[in-house]
């Protein structure tokens, strides 16, 4: 099976899309990946080297958010074009939005990682404004153009639905995730989060303002450097780690006894994820997409209420018994979410759909 592939550098995207594509190899997939947002680092270059399915196509062209990115959006859909008139796939995979081309004749997937119509209402709580219409009618455009839109969680699929009005068929698929932990690691008295600090929608500056008052010390997996004014954010009893290696971050999760996420904004929360499998207890926001992720497996808060943020982490952090209650069961509860299964799903899906081609093709070509 021949699958075109869209990822983006920037994100989460691509460890999803990472992931997916190792797993995949296990059922002879060969993924033509073609990678936009930013050239691919040395390490995610590296990372794609060791995938023996994979073929990545490398680009530096714009996506659909970014600040007038309509030339290289137009540019992009030239070169994906190109792409798929030379391999010629049985299976059409993006992971961002991308404007089927009519001459198209493979089923098409489209994934609803996420969205700034979305993101803009749960973070600012009001409707994406006009300025942003060239972008809402290509989102909307390009999931109900394809054959099937997938989605990480039933929540999300939801507000898509609503803001997009999808009438195209869709389905859940949970992201997942292999980790190995070669040693055991002694757990320490601290918090972990992940992102960066002006980030409104992480909400990681909820806990700058119950950082004080917490016993143990809060540790961020993020830049500190605000880049487009460069104003450097200090903030007492919490330590930032910058950006970290991979390898780096699975450490410093094993180490941690508590993980929160204060976010307002999160379609599945790959980093909670590994947490879990690394055996933190977590304290998370609670979100929609978050409690039917982790519902009876983690504690949740009001990210709009830092009172509240402070009384849950501080009931985990006073109490260790119901601490390690609660880092067992989102360990127990990780293993729902795995990248095996995650592939296995994708790859019925796209069995499912190619052979509903062939067969329309077929009758198509009997009535002839």
């Amino acid at each position: 099976m021949k699958v075109l592939m869209t990822t983006d550098t920037v994100g989460g995207v691509w460890n999803y899309s990472l992931e997916l594509c190792k797993e995949l190899e296990k059922y002879d997939v060969q993924i033509h990946l073609a990678a936009m947002g930013a050239w691919p680092s040395r390490q995610q270059r590296e990372q794609i080297s060791q995938c023996e399915n994979v073929i990545l196509y490398k680009s530096d062209f714009k996506l659909e958010w970014m600040q007038d990115p309509w030339d290289d959006v137009e540019k992009s859909h030239k070169w994906i074009n190109s792409i798929y008139h030379t391999i010629q796939p049985d299976l059409i995979h993006l992971n961002n939005y991308v404007q089927r081309d009519e001459d198209w004749n493979c089923p098409v997937v489209t994934v609803f990682h996420s969205c700034v119509t979305s993101w803009w209402q749960a973070v600012k709580g009001t409707a994406l404004p006009s300025s942003w219409e060239a972008y809402s009618k290509m989102v909307k455009n390009s999931l109900n153009k394809s054959d099937m839109v997938v989605s990480p969680t039933k929540a999300i699929i939801e507000k898509a639905k609503d803001f997009h009005n999808i009438t195209v068929p869709t389905k859940v698929i949970y992201n997942g995730k292999a980790m190995e932990f070669e040693e055991e690691v002694e757990k320490e008295n601290f918090l972990l989060c992940t992102g960066r600090i002006w980030d409104e929608g992480k909400n990681l500056r909820l806990l700058s303002k119950i950082a004080q008052n917490l016993p143990w010390p809060v540790y961020i997996a993020g830049n500190n450097v605000n880049p487009n004014t460069g104003n450097i954010c200090e903030v007492e009893n919490v330590h930032f780690l910058g950006k970290l290696e991979p390898e780096e971050l699975k450490l410093w999760m094993q180490r941690a006894e508590i993980f929160v996420s204060p976010t307002k904004y999160e379609p599945f929360g790959l980093s909670i994820l590994e947490a879990a499998k690394a055996g933190c207890a977590l304290a998370l926001s609670n979100i929609d997409t978050l409690q039917e992720l982790w519902h009876g497996n983690a504690i949740f808060f009001d990210p709009e209420n830092a009172g509240e943020a402070e009384k849950v982490i501080l009931e985990l952090i006073s109490d260790k018994d119901f601490r390690d209650k609660m880092a067992s069961r989102s360990k127990k509860a990780a293993e729902t979410y795995c990248s095996k299964k995650m592939s296995s799903e994708y790859f019925e899906l796209y069995k499912s759909l190619i052979n509903s081609k062939k067969s329309e093709e077929n009758l198509v070509g009997h009535d002839l």
